[in-house]
Order: structure tokens, then C-alpha cells, then sequence
């Protein structure tokens, strides 16, 4: 299944972000001036280091024009999350994917329209020296799973990132829908002795992901089954994700031909250069390399959702989470979107999505699927953190950590191809070393002892909460 049968094919459609008739506009700041009667400022920076602070705008809810903030009573939602006022398919007991008046949502197992409003890494994540404070908290694992799905749900969270608790939150009396890392490269290539940290993800030997090793197929029909164990048959799991930030880079041929000459990769590299009659000193030309991108990529995508699909045949492949680089190659979405049902983005280095229309527009056109933004974040100095790690942009305080939050998604909200977000991440970094004490960051909404941030969770919940409301709005 995955997607819906009532789903047209839409490979090369154009689904637009617009969300007006805009033929008269000129320009994105007279489209933003007209959807909203007010902005917000707020100082940002990039890296904490960084000597000055920029003035960037925030768009709110509260300055919409025309915009009513809707009553509990019209945004009654299915135990999965789902929209209860838009049944939109007959339920098929699994999390589905449809397009629909030239827009894409998920259908959650009973019907209804889903909007993603979610959360990644929700786990306990403690170290030993923590776990008095975590048992007089919350007294047992099964007692955090309660408190927090009670804390997710009040502010409006309806879909749990990997790297998630997810068999102890699916005690909660209430579960949340979730999905799994499959990590099928990444544990190939360890096996394999391949792999080299990244820059919070793994990486691999000449930044090659070794898809060519004769053994890669079977590896990944094996392990795929093995990690997806009984959520194969779990309505609560939405899908999975085959790996995090692998390198698809714009020099990827040259990348192999730096392997040793016996590794299977630099074999396939040489022979798909003699079969494409490309000489050595081609192998810097963008357009030879992007094509060289697409035969890896085809490799790749092929073989996880042949492994996902056997495992799992209902549930969704939900991509490998492209980031830095290769969110801007239109090879790579081209050839993912014949494999994936949903294309994931983690996407830390833009302000406002909807200043780069280049991009949102052509992940959906590409690969004729939605795209889902499954990272993003900002970190408040008021935490007293030194906020060195991770990508997302630095702000003054916690307020404004919630201000970016709403400004990142309303921008979402108002392209048709996306259908939905997970925030990064559910709790700040413990410091698990003294290296990683120098640079932790202030990323979750609870700090390290499970206290909440309490002006982020409140934006959170506001948007989240009329969520479904806001999206309706924003693409009349």
C-alpha cells in the first residue's frame, strides 16, 4: 500500500506553494505584506561566536488577515491525530499517502486527514548520574511515558521522529504516532569498516556510500527486518526513514575514483564511465557528476524499499533525510521519487522557507511526492548553554525560540507539497563527556533535567493546536 489508490500519478506535476492567486504580485515580500497585517523582529545569529546579531523578520498567526482562530469543537481529532472534519478515504488501517485538489496529505488509518506536527529523539536519554533526578520525576520508565504524552499531546504533537522511545511511549495510555531509522548504509557500511563520524550524522570512506559491495542487497533485506521487527503490523507506525544526512555530494564521482582500486565502487565508477563514454578529465563537469549521483541514488532506493516493502508492505517509506547540499540536487529528488513516498529534508540553513521557492517547489515537481521537513531548531542563549553543536540558528531567548518556530511553520503550512515537520529535538544535550559539556546546545523543549521550556512549549502548542485550522487557511 503507502499510497493511497484514489492518488493520481503527479510525476512532473507542478504543485505550487501559492496560496493566493498571486498572477498580479511582483514580488514575496508584497505576497507576505498582503497575507499579513503585521511582522515581528527578533536578533539572530548563525553560530554563537559570531560577533554581531541580525535583525530578521517573524510572521505570526495573530497578524493574519482574515484568519479566526477556530473553536475545540471544529478540530476534533481521531485517536491517530487525524482531522476528523475531512474523512478523506476509507480507512485502511494504515497511514497512507494522497494528493488531492492539487495538495498532498497523509490519511491516517482511519481516514481522516494528517497534518505532521512532531518531535524527534524522545527518549529518556540519561546517564547514570541522572537517574535519581529522572526516578523522583517521573518514578518509573512507564511513568515518563505517561507524563510525556501527556505534555506532547497538550501541545498539539501528533508524530514521534526517530530516535524515539517509541515501544515504551506505545505503553501510554495514549500513544502517539511514530516512525524508525532503519540506518540501512550506515550499518552496511560499519559492518564493513567503512564508516567515520559526520557532522551529526555518519559518513563513510571517500564519502562513498558503499551501495556496489555485492553484499549490500542481502545486508538490507536483512537488517530491515530484523530493525522493523513488529512494527511491520503496527497501525501507530507511520513509516520509516532509511538512513540520516548521507553524502550526496556535487563531486561524487571524483569521490569514488578515490577509493582503492579493488573496492567495488571504484569498479562501478570506472566501468559506468566506459559505458557512458566519460573520460577522466570529465570528471569534474557538474552535469557528468549529477548523473553519476542519479546511478548511485537509483542503487540506493531501489534496494531499501524493496527491504522496507517486504517487511512492512503498508507502511511508508519516508526517505533518507537530505541535507546541506543535496537538498538542491534535482537528480536526487528525480530518482528518489520513483522509490519514496515521502521525501524528508532536515533544514537548518534558511530563515524562512518561503524564501526559497526554488527549492520547495522543485523537491515535489522532481520526485512527484510531498517533501517533509524532519529537522529544524533554535537555540536560546538565556540557557546558559554554550551552543556549539548542531546547525539550527541562535536566538536571544526562549521566547524567540518559539517566535522562529511559528514563523518556520506557518512558512510550511503554506506549500501544498509538504505535509508536515518534526522539531529537533525533545530535550537538550546532556553532557555526556567533558567535550561534549564545552559545546551541548540548548535544542530540546525540556532541559536536562526534564524541565520545560515553558514559552517555547506555549508557541508550540498554539500553532500546533489549530494547526490543521492554519493549513486550511493558508492554501484556500
Amino acid at each position: 500500500m503507502g499510497v493511497c489508490p484514489s492518488c493520481k500519478p503527479i510525476h512532473n506535476k507542478v504543485i505550487p506553494g501559492a496560496v493566493r492567486d498571486e498572477s498580479t504580485m511582483t514580488s514575496s515580500s508584497e505576497k507576505l505584506r498582503l497575507l499579513f497585517a503585521g511582522v515581528q523582529e527578533i536578533d539572530t545569529k548563525r553560530k554563537p561566536n559570531h560577533s554581531n546579531w541580525s535583525t530578521r523578520k517573524c510572521y505570526r498567526a495573530q497578524f493574519l488577515r482574515g484568519f479566526q482562530p477556530p473553536s475545540p469543537a471544529i478540530l476534533k481529532l481521531s485517536k491517530y491525530g487525524g482531522f476528523k472534519a475531512r474523512k478523506v478515504a476509507p480507512g485502511s488501517g494504515f497511514f497512507q499517502i494522497m494528493e488531492k485538489a492539487n495538495q498532498f496529505f497523509f490519511v491516517d488509518p482511519d481516514g481522516y486527514a494528517f497534518y505532521s506536527f512532531g518531535m524527534n529523539s524522545v527518549r529518556r536519554d540519561f546517564i547514570e548520574a541522572r537517574k535519581k533526578t529522572f526516578m523522583a520525576k517521573f518514578g518509573s520508565d512507564r511513568g515518563w511515558a505517561e507524563e510525556c504524552t501527556k505534555l506532547l499531546r497538550s501541545i498539539g504533537v501528533n508524530f514521534l521522529g526517530p530516535w524515539s522511545d517509541d515501544t515504551l511511549l506505545a505503553s501510554a495510555s495514549s500513544p502517539i504516532p511514530y516512525t524508525k531509522m532503519l540506518n540501512v548504509a550506515a550499518a552496511f557500511g560499519k559492518t564493513l569498516g567503512y564508516t567515520k563520524p559526520g557532522s551529526g550524522h555518519v559518513d563513510f570512506k571517500e564519502h562513498c556510500i558503499p551501495v556496489f559491495h555485492p553484499d549490500f542487497e542481502a545486508f538490507a533485506m536483512r537488517h530491515v527486518r530484523e530493525v522493523i521487527g513488529d512494527a511491520g503490523s503496527d497501525s501507530y507506525c507511520v513509516g520509516f526513514f532509511s538512513d540520516n544526512e548521507l553524502p550526496w555530494r556535487r563531486d561524487i564521482l571524483k569521490c569514488y575514483l578515490k577509493l582503492d582500486q579493488k573496492d567495488p565502487g571504484f569498479l562501478e565508477a570506472v566501468r559506468w564511465m566506459r559505458e557512458n563514454n566519460v573520460e577522466m578529465d570529465m570528471c569534474k563537469d557538474t552535469e557528468v557528476n549529477m548523473r553519476f549521483l542519479g546511478h548511485v541514488a537509483e542503487k540506493y532506493f531501489r534496494v531499501c524499499r524493496e527491504a522496507i516493502k517486504q517487511a512492512a508492505p503498508n507502511h511508508l517509506y519516508l526517505g533518507a533525510r537530505f541535507h546541506g547540499q543535496a537538498k538542491k540536487h534535482l537528480e536526487l529528488f528525480k530518482v528518489a521519487g520513483n522509490y519514496v513516498d515521502v521525501v524528508s529534508v532536515n533544514w537548518y540553513d534558511t530563515w524562512d522557507p518561503r524564501s526559497k521557492p526554488e527549492w520547495t517547489d522543485m523537491w515535489t515537481t522532481a520526485s512527484g511526492k510531498p517533501f517533509m521537513i524532519t529537522e529544524f531548531y533554535a537555540k536560546g542563549m538565556d540557557s546558559k548553554l554554550p551552543n556549539k553543536a548542531g546547525a539550527g540558528w541562535v536566538v536571544k531567548t526562549q521566547k524567540e525560540r518559539g517566535l522562529f518556530f511559528e514563523h518556520f511553520v506557518l512558512g510550511l503550512m503554506e506549500h501544498r507539497g509538504c505535509v508536515g515537520f518534526q522539531w529537533f529535538k525533545f530535550m537538550d544535550d546532556y553532557p555526556k563527556n567533558e567535550q561534549l559539556a564545552k559545546t551541548r546546545s540548548n535544542k530540546g523543549i525540556l532541559n536536562a533535567d526534564y524541565e520545560t521550556y515553558n514559552e517555547l512549549t506555549e508557541a508550540m502548542g498554539n500553532i500546533n493546536n489549530q494547526g490543521y485550522a492554519l493549513v486550511e487557511f493558508l492554501r484556500k
